[in-house]
């Protein structure tokens, strides 16, 4: 049996916890004089829902090996994140199944298989145009195609929990029925997607949206564009990429005011140079650069390659750009993935629940991780 004490992050109160064999089996809050508390903040650990690489693997790539994915588990648990979801992206069907061959093999490992409770395939079911399409390669964006797509989850052994499409595309609202038949969660993304278009994807079962505010046009209509009909769609979450660089603190705190905190996410979008030193690079085929503060920029689309920072820079950013909670910010990265995704034994701190968890201070605004416990 191990014990951990100190405070407890959604009521600053001090509690001790007891685990045994990677479960939580007793919670007790301690009696503490008013006004202080000792120890490091207790958080349940922090789920990521899309990542699609860190340290120089990428998992659209076709050669990542296991022991890859173990190395990635293991540096991402050092940030406080002890579930994360694997993105591939848009590429050719002969692409993406090996991708997802080599995702579904690496599950073999029971700490990759703890860490990683199914992947998000983001693509290739976009909009094609530019600005919308993002990074995304256009020869290989394509109409939803059911059966291309049951090969696909075949090849991840029926692990794709997320897909990420363009609600304007032809067959795209016969499409997310169908996923929603399979529980697979239907993202909009990467779109120019009509109010209709959405209202008609959320009718059908979508029930997030795939980093808001990024993935459009830098020129946009000022009433008919995809951003306000997401904002005020109360059935749809959203997820946000808050590395500092891909959404304004005005703007983040407007989708805060908008959505409220229960139906937002947080994500990091890291690609396969987070973790690397800053330079040019080659990133799906496109030539790419990281900037030393950690931004990646595709200069020939004029747009971002993915981010490089981690989960935990996202939490101190919602603080300080909204001025919400240090428990309204760690739920965005714990809680409300988990609720999505019906993972339900991860994503808050009660007795039965597994025992993922982080300890850490918050200094000037910053998520320092002393501990993950998975």
């Amino acid at each position: 049996m191990k014990k951990i004490e100190g405070i407890l992050y959604s009521d600053n109160s001090q509690v001790s916890l007891e685990i045994e064999e990677g479960v939580i089996r007793r919670v007790e809050r301690k009696e503490q004089p008013p006004g202080k508390t000792a120890g490091p903040y207790i958080a349940p650990a922090l789920i990521d829902n899309q990542v699609n690489g860190y340290i120089g693997f990428e998992f659209s790539r076709p050669d990542l090996s296991p022991e890859d994915m173990l190395k990635i588990v293991r540096e991402h648990r050092k940030n406080g994140v002890a579930t994360f979801i694997p993105t591939v992206i848009t590429a050719s069907r002969e692409s993406l199944v090996r991708s997802f061959g080599n995702l579904a093999a690496a599950l073999g490992n029971h700490e990759v298989a703890r860490a990683v409770p199914g992947f998000h395939l983001e693509g290739p079911y976009i909009s094609p145009e530019d600005g919308y399409r993002g990074a995304h390669s256009r020869e290989y964006v394509r109409k939803p195609d059911w059966d291309e797509f049951m090969r696909l989850n075949e090849a991840a052994e029926g692990r794709i929990m997320q897909v990420t499409l363009a609600p304007e595309a032809d067959g795209a609202i016969a499409f997310i029925k169908k996923c929603v038949q399979q529980n697979i969660v239907v993202s909009l993304g990467h779109h120019n997607g009509s109010a209709e278009d959405i209202e008609r994807a959320v009718d059908a079962g979508a029930r997030t949206v795939t980093h808001l505010g990024n993935g459009m046009a830098n020129s946009i209509h000022r009433f008919n564009n995809p951003l306000w009909m997401q904002l005020a769609e109360d059935r749809l979450m959203c997820s946000l990429i808050l590395d500092g660089f891909h959404l304004p603190p005005e703007m983040v705190k407007v989708f805060y005011r908008a959505k409220g905190p229960e139906r937002i996410i947080l994500t990091s979008d890291m690609t396969m140079l987070a973790g690397m030193p800053p330079g040019n690079y080659i990133w799906d085929g496109k030539e790419v650069r990281l900037t030393p503060e950690g931004i990646i920029r595709y200069e020939k689309e004029n747009c971002f390659a993915g981010a490089s920072l981690p989960l935990r820079t996202g939490i101190g950013n919602m603080m300080q750009f909204t001025g919400c909670s240090l428990a309204e910010a760690v739920d965005m990265a714990s809680k409300n993935p988990a609720g999505l995704y019906g993972l339900s034994d991860r994503g808050s701190i009660a007795a039965g629940k597994r025992a993922d968890l982080i300890l850490f201070t918050m200094e000037n605004g910053i998520m320092n991780i002393i501990e993950t416990i998975a």
